[in-house]
């Protein structure tokens, strides 16, 4: 299960690296701190998310983000006009989509396809924190807006 878990998250960084080098950034390679995040209100998300932008394409306004949720944190049916990628970095996050449930913990992962109806929740007692990517500019489409 480790050696699973150290493989998906190995392959969602190395995808993350090649999206970087076919567009570099101007200044060359960029470390932060998680002390250092400039931690912003997700307004596009109920009350309680936030977010700290990583990165934006500049051709394509795709996204990198790492999001937090507070404890008991819950995002209702929604959709994204492009794909979506999370990569859980702590904390337990409960995904619904199409039927099926799952509940997500460090090193696991989901995407969903432009268009894919989904849902998550915070899971336990703690605070979920991950990286979200998008190949599209951020859009959230509720179940009241289809």
């Amino acid at each position: 299960m480790k050696k699973t878990t150290f493989l998906l998250l190995a392959a969602s960084l190395l995808s993350a690296a090649a999206w970087l080098a076919a567009d570099p950034l101007q200044g060359g390679a960029e470390f932060r701190l998680i002390s250092s995040f400039d931690w912003k209100p997700a307004t596009r998300l109920p009350p309680g998310a936030e977010y700290h932008l990583v990165r934006e394409d500049p051709k394509t306004h795709g996204i990198q983000a790492v999001v937090r949720f507070p404890s008991g944190y819950s995002v209702p049916e929604h959709s994204h006009e492009t794909d979506e990628t999370i990569v859980m970095l702590s904390g337990k996050l409960k995904v619904k989509s199409g039927g099926m449930e799952e509940t997500l913990g460090a090193g696991s992962y989901a995407v969903f396809p432009a268009g894919t109806r989904h849902a998550m929740s915070v899971s336990g007692w703690g605070k979920a924190l991950f990286l979200a990517a998008t190949d599209g500019p951020y859009d959230l489409k509720s179940s009241t807006s289809r």
